[in-house]
């Protein structure tokens, strides 16, 4: 038989928006059954969604267990939703499924003030959430992978169609490299 979560949520605003936080009081303070976890969890916090490029998204589906084993509090869990995207090259919106793992190692016996996943019987679960979720996405969303951008010159979007610019421009502080492998062949 499993725990039922007891989440609490305290509106407290910061670059992590609104922290969820588990009791995990039970799971400290004896050995008991792992804590399920089901719930929607709603990502409001402007300043992380732009960090991410994201311009929407659908409240996230996460389900898992929250266990204790060995003086560490395990979170094993998966997330997913829906997301919509700003392309990092050619600045168009796109919908993407976002899904991820969340495996998290916490001790509980050492007290360090980097530690922002446990506040004394409370695990937060927003910052577990919000960083697998940053973790499982690439470095630059794309549309798609052969997404060519914009034009550097005038703007346009590659993707919807030719522009006209030289796009042989070298930058006037750059220009003399230009011929320096064809110069000095024996590199």
């Amino acid at each position: 038989m499993t725990n039922t979560v007891e989440v609490c949520i305290i509106n407290l605003s910061g670059l992590w928006g609104e922290l969820m936080n588990i009791n995990i009081s039970k799971l400290i303070g004896e050995k008991t059954n792992p804590i399920d976890i089901s719930l929607n969890y709603e990502l409001n916090n402007s300043e992380l969604l732009q960090n991410l490029n994201i311009l929407e998204v659908e409240p996230l589906k996460v389900t898992g267990k929250v266990y204790k084993n060995n003086g560490r509090i395990i979170v094993d869990a998966v997330f997913s939703g829906e997301a919509v995207f700003r392309c990092s090259r050619c600045l168009e919106e796109f919908k993407k499924n976002v899904s991820g793992n969340m495996n998290f190692d916490i001790p509980l016996e050492e007290k360090d003030d980097d530690n922002t996943y446990i506040e004394g019987d409370y695990l937060n679960l927003s910052t577990i959430i919000e960083e697998a979720l940053a973790f499982s996405l690439p470095m630059k969303t794309l549309c798609k992978e052969e997404c060519r951008g914009l034009c550097p010159i005038c703007g346009q979007n590659l993707n919807l169609k030719e522009c006209n610019c030289d796009v042989d421009y070298i930058d006037p502080r750059l220009e003399k490299l230009k011929d320096f492998f064809s110069k000095n062949e024996e590199v």
